[in-house]
């Protein structure tokens, strides 16, 4: 039983000096991390909706309506991030995350992860590519193919 105990001690201790740098932010840029975060969320859903989307494809149609939803959900994320950048391109909170390393390791640790999420997901991008590419022209899959190519331009340019 005292081993149990000690156990459970060390591991919640252990849990929390883990989390003390995230619990150690300043609240604004806890918020404003939480705020660049939302967006991502909105897009890592439209990925796996469309990699959901993709395993059942059995039509062109059905084919179309993911794209379509897919891109109606990766252009509400870049609209949301650029919304997020121009909020705070001037905030003093931002700017002093800069020089804050505990919000450097927290936002550190975000990319890191969402790298990570994204590189997961470059399958569901490739089946995506191979599927427009197996597709005979049409005008519908012609426009699916322009705006799945815009989509993925928009994205691109917040990179930039």
């Amino acid at each position: 039983m005292f081993m149990n105990l000690k156990f459970a001690v060390s591991l919640g201790l252990t849990l929390l000096v883990l989390r003390l740098p995230a619990l150690a932010l300043d609240p604004d840029k806890q918020a404003v991390i939480d705020r660049y975060k939302q967006p991502f969320t909105i897009y890592l859903e439209a990925i796996k909706d469309l990699g959901s989307a993709l395993d059942t494809v059995t039509s062109d149609s059905d084919f179309i309506r993911a794209a379509d939803k897919f891109c109606d959900q990766a252009n509400k994320f870049v609209d949301a991030f650029n919304e997020n950048k121009d909020q705070f391109a001037e905030s003093d909170v931002v700017k002093s995350m800069d020089s804050d390393p505990d919000s450097k390791k927290v936002m550190d640790d975000y990319l890191e992860s969402l790298k990570e999420k994204l590189e997961d997901a470059k399958p569901i991008f490739d089946h995506l590519i191979s599927s427009l590419n197996r597709r005979h022209d049409s005008p519908e899959i012609n426009r699916i193919r322009d705006r799945v190519a815009a989509t993925f331009q928009r994205i691109q340019l917040i990179y930039m």
